[in-house]
């Protein structure tokens, strides 16, 4: 990782250690509570059973780690991996059958083709560097093993998501700035990572390189996304 990209991490980090206690609460209010079910609907996608094991990475405080867990009871495991202290303070408060780790995902400590499924949810679009992080989830799945990606989308165009955008980009902020000082620039941070996100076919080509095989589902008019991503060998 270069200076410029630890930098930018060191800076990504506080903003979460800072919005870690009001996060949750946050996320129901500005999506509608819509959050809850696009995390569910991509717990049933990793398509887990028992005895299995799954890695939530950008885990947060472990809302999809969570949704994980009754798919691979009795015997499987869940891991969470975040690289927020604060977040994971948390996760571990609220989910102790879950392992939450502090930990780079760019360089995952498990052997390769280990883990039968990894998801992360909305934090993608967080990752200094992609691609190397995406390399890392091909790297411990094993074959056959599913890599689920709950992400907000680029808003396709209309009159419709012309109004969200104004939702993203100014009400969100303006919102998070009376309710909490210094939450404004987090929600600002939102609205400027999911436009510069890539389009979901761009995300789905990029993941078949890898040697992936792909489906791509939007929800909700499209503002979010599920690639559901199948390790081919």
């Amino acid at each position: 990782m270069s200076v410029g990209q630890q930098a930018r991490a060191d800076r990504i980090r506080q903003m979460f250690d800072q919005v870690a206690a009001r996060y949750d609460a946050r996320n129901r209010l500005f999506s509608a509570d819509r959050d809850r079910a696009w995390r569910r609907r991509a717990a049933q996608r990793a398509a887990l059973r028992p005895g299995q094991t799954a890695f939530d990475l950008c885990t947060g405080t472990g809302k999809l780690a969570h949704e994980l867990l009754p798919y691979v009871r009795p015997s499987g495991r869940v891991v969470g991996i975040d690289f927020a202290p604060a977040m994971l303070a948390l996760a571990r408060r609220r989910e102790p059958e879950i392992e939450f780790r502090l930990g780079d995902i760019t360089r995952l400590d498990e052997p390769d083709v280990s883990v039968d499924a990894v998801t992360i949810g909305f934090g993608l679009r967080n990752l200094v560097d992609r691609d190397a992080a995406l390399r890392e989830m091909f790297r411990v799945l094993r074959p056959g093993g599913r890599l689920v990606i709950l992400e907000f989308a680029p808003p396709p165009r209309g009159l419709l998501m012309r109004a969200y955008r104004f939702y993203l980009s100014r009400v969100m902020p303006a919102l998070a700035g009376l309710l909490s000082a210094g939450e404004g620039s987090a929600y600002r941070y939102l609205a400027e990572t999911v436009e510069a996100f890539p389009e979901p076919a761009e995300l789905a080509h990029q993941l078949e390189t890898l040697g992936f095989a792909v489906t791509v589902e939007r929800m909700t008019l499209g503002i979010a996304a599920l690639h559901v991503a199948v390790r081919r060998r």
